[in-house]
């Protein structure tokens, strides 16, 4: 009986412990849905969600100017350079580019200020721009050179780039007033008349003296760049005219002939006018303005 009765507290004791080891079991091994799944379903999650990239902030570009931002000459139609620069930019940097077109046909430098000082859109879009572009000083050069192409004033010449200078001072500083950070691009002037009329010194070095003035008042202002356009726009293919008729006696007609014929020495400017870029000139302007805002991207990016 003794015996028996050991027996039974002996089961009852394994049964006892074995009951313990079932409920802590229990207790230590995580439940399906519980925490410790949770948290690491959730950690996954933010993994994901740290790993996808930020979207692009989208740059804001404002073109200001003359015809060249307006994109005269461009067969395609498509506004000139203003449209290739943005696509340049988005795809060099995978930042969506807005542009903000403000060129006039005809317009100087002074035409150009008023502008900046009285018209409400373009302030707003100047304040908000990250990159300003600008295109001026083509008119400005032309009212000087007018009526005297072929027999060139440099005293006239001299004068005229000293208010060029005084003018485009201004113009600037309006910019600024409206957008002191941004950082801004000034496209120089060229000479369309170059693989025509090479022997006309006087329009080379007026030329050389307006893109010297632009130089110099970029290098007045913060974050304000030249970019040259002499270079890519002047000498077309090379080659060049051999004139065997003094200029100065030729007549409008045959002025015209002699352009019209010669028309493809230079493989960028438009034959509608022969002094505007065609598409194939505003690739090179934008090629020009693409090369300067790399090399400053710094300001803008």
């Amino acid at each position: 009986m003794k015996k028996a009765r050991q027996i039974l507290i002996d089961l009852g004791l394994f049964a006892g412990a074995i009951l313990v080891v079932f409920i802590i079991w229990q207790l230590l091994t995580p439940r399906p849905n519980q925490a410790p799944k949770t948290v690491t379903s959730t950690s996954s999650a933010d993994k994901v969600i740290k790993s996808k990239p930020k979207p692009k902030k989208t740059l804001q570009l404002v073109a200001i100017g003359d015809s060249l931002t307006h994109g005269v000459g461009d067969e395609t139609n498509k506004e000139g350079y203003v449209s290739l620069v943005a696509n340049q930019i988005q795809q060099a940097t995978k930042h969506p580019v807005k542009t903000a077109n403000f060129g006039v046909t005809g317009d100087t430098s002074v035409q150009i200020t008023k502008r900046v000082q009285k018209q409400k859109p373009l302030q707003q879009q100047l304040a908000k721009a990250d990159i300003v572009t600008l295109t001026v000083g083509g008119n400005d050069l032309m009212a000087v050179l007018q009526n005297n192409f072929f027999e060139l004033n440099q005293r006239r010449i001299t004068t005229g780039q000293q208010k060029y200078q005084a003018n485009l001072t201004t113009l600037m500083t309006q910019i600024r007033k409206y957008n002191p950070d941004a950082p801004i691009f000034i496209m120089g002037v060229y000479n369309p008349f170059y693989v025509y009329f090479p022997e006309i010194n006087g329009m080379s070095k007026a030329v050389a003296e307006w893109n010297q003035t632009a130089k110099t008042v970029a290098n007045d202002f913060k974050d304000t760049y030249y970019v040259n356009s002499d270079r890519m726009l002047t000498r077309g293919d090379g080659h060049f005219v051999k004139q065997t008729k003094s200029l100065a006696k030729m007549d409008s007609a045959q002025l015209q002939k002699t352009l019209a014929a010669n028309e493809h020495l230079n493989p960028y400017i438009s034959p509608d006018d022969h002094f505007h870029p065609n598409h194939k000139g505003y690739q090179r302007v934008t090629k020009a303005f693409w090369q300067v805002m790399k090399a400053h991207k710094q300001t803008w990016d």
